[in-house]
């Protein structure tokens, strides 16, 4: 008896099957009431919150209260008038040219030797608070030594507050390069003499803006300023279509860098050659005065 007891208890109480039988049910049941409480949510028994009413409208009568504290008064430091500074014409500032000369405190590296020209043996040493230039046009006899600067910093006695140049040399070659550039442009371009009225020619102008690259060369433009009509217009168009690729002239030597990026030529048919007003018409020939009667002839007596 005890013997068939051991035997029950090492098979097991549950056979495999119905271990796999038992999982699959309850998976089942467990799937069945999760579906069931996700219908139950859906239907129309499910409480839904009440959303709360918006208030109502009541309208407020507004009563403004003025505050009792006085404004603040616009002012502040008194304001010292100052009049417009008288002019005063300044006397020319006498300019000496850059000079070499034999010095024993000259430096023997070969990097620091000046590029100026060697001035003369029997020349005299400028002052020493001269004002040095790389090239001078003339000397002036009438330059006056008081002239003092009336403006901190760099620049000269006998500049304006609008100044940008402080070398006056460059200042005048670059209007001189500037004129030249212009007349360049100029020379290419003929006015539409016979398309246009010469009255209505003269009086036209366009700007334009050329870009200039590394080379000189000019590598585009763009009409800054038409002139409005279409045949000048179109002329400057072309003029300027055929500058494309062509190489400026060089500026001075003593100052290399002063071509900038752009260049702004301006073509005007002011100096056209055509007659501003047609010629008169020839006034008609006067007709021929009538020829004189003939007198009667008298009669004999008889």
């Amino acid at each position: 008896m005890a013997t068939s007891l051991a035997i029950r208890r090492d098979e097991g109480a549950f056979a495999p099957s119905e271990v796999f039988l038992a999982g699959a049910a309850a998976v089942l049941i467990e799937t069945a009431i999760f579906v069931l409480v996700l219908i139950a949510g859906e239907n129309d028994a499910r409480i839904k919150a009440r959303e709360p009413e918006p208030p109502a409208a009541v309208p407020m009568k507004v009563m403004p209260v003025l505050d009792d504290l006085p404004l603040l008064k616009l002012g502040g430091k008194k304001v010292k008038t100052k009049l417009p500074e008288m002019w005063k014409k300044q006397p020319p500032i006498q300019r000496f040219e850059e000079k070499s000369a034999p010095s024993p405190h000259a430096s023997k590296s070969p990097d620091q030797i000046p590029t100026s020209a060697l001035a003369k043996p029997d020349a005299e040493a400028p002052p020493p608070d001269a004002e040095t230039a790389k090239e001078v046009d003339q000397l002036l006899l009438d330059a006056g030594p008081d002239a003092a600067p009336t403006v901190e910093g760099e620049g000269t006695a006998d500049g304006v507050k609008e100044g940008t140049e402080a070398d006056p040399l460059k200042a005048r070659a670059v209007s001189q390069y500037e004129q030249k550039i212009l007349a360049w442009f100029n020379a290419r371009f003929t006015p539409p003499v016979g398309e246009i009225p010469c009255d209505e020619l003269k009086k036209l102008s366009a700007s334009v803006s050329a870009n200039v690259g590394g080379d000189r060369s000019v590598t585009g433009f763009a009409i800054r300023r038409p002139s409005g009509n279409g045949a000048f217009d179109a002329r400057v168009q072309s003029v300027m279509q055929g500058t494309i690729g062509a190489e400026l002239p060089p500026p001075p030597p003593l100052y290399p860098d002063i071509l900038g990026s752009v260049v702004k030529p301006t073509f005007s048919g002011r100096a056209a050659k055509c007659d501003s007003s047609p010629a008169a018409p020839a006034p008609p020939a006067a007709p021929a005065p009538p020829a004189d009667p003939e007198p009667p002839a008298e009669k004999g007596s008889e």
